[in-house]
């Protein structure tokens, strides 16, 4: 068990060691931020997705496909478009272990709540904060949307491809797990009915990144650019019910 744990913490080592976000050797405590971020969502996009199946009346397979959808699909379907193989989760198991292991542990925690007043007590809060899209759970994933945003766009013009296809990149990193999600329960996409800001916001951002690298600004101000714009336009979109047409 003690060497299961280690090779666990050598694999998240590794993956934060090779997920430098900004490549600046002054921005090591932007990175560290980043880095607990893209955690952060990803643990919140399991158990969302865990609790919708849930709610759909999947088992724990289908729940846990689920999960791996919302978490990692988006960052997928880009590697595939872009040709980036083996895709990012094949490369660093980190991401598929860290989903299964939420999925585990949500199924212990959801059987020992149905025998436990207790653990049902400590288990049902961290339900509300997914279920009920809390102001906690909403910066999280705001904060990620301009991550995974910036992430999309970033490797699409590394690998070259058209700035206008770029931003597309990072719309699909960014909405796409959600797409997938619904696609799956087999309704319309949520992303792709009038509402919130989310889809919009994540291109609101790429596109901004693109102009700002096209003119050849520093990476770390272009990231910024990028990351706070998307942000601030999702978060603004909630509190002012600004919607989509």
């Amino acid at each position: 068990m003690e060497e299961l744990l280690q090779q666990l913490w050598q694999l998240l080592q590794n993956a934060a060691d090779s997920s430098s976000v900004v490549q600046d050797p002054e921005a090591d405590a932007l990175n560290l931020f980043l880095f607990f971020v893209q955690w952060s969502a990803i643990i919140l996009s399991s158990l969302s997705g865990l609790y919708a199946a849930r709610a759909y009346g999947m088992d724990f397979y289908g729940s846990l496909v689920i999960a791996f959808v919302v978490a990692l699909g988006g960052g997928t379907i880009r590697d595939m478009l872009l040709g980036r193989y083996p895709v990012f989760w094949l490369n660093q198991p980190v991401y598929a272990i860290t989903v299964v292991g939420i999925a585990l542990l949500s199924l212990f925690v959801g059987d020992q709540a149905k025998r436990s007043k207790v653990v049902a007590r400590v288990a049902q809060p961290v339900k509300q904060f997914t279920e009920d899209q809390s102001t906690a759970y909403l910066v999280v994933d705001s904060l990620a949307l301009g991550l995974w945003a910036y992430l999309g766009t970033e490797y699409a013009l590394q690998l070259g491809t058209p700035l206008i296809v770029a931003p597309i990149m990072g719309v699909v990193t960014a909405s796409f797990g959600g797409v997938l999600r619904d696609l799956f329960f087999a309704r319309v996409p949520q992303s792709f009915m009038p509402g919130q800001m989310y889809a919009v916001a994540a291109a609101a951002g790429a596109v901004v990144y693109v102009l700002l690298w096209g003119l050849g600004v520093g990476s770390t101000l272009s990231f910024l650019a990028c990351f706070v714009l998307t942000f601030l336009i999702r978060i603004a979109s909630v509190k002012f019910n600004i919607r989509t047409v």
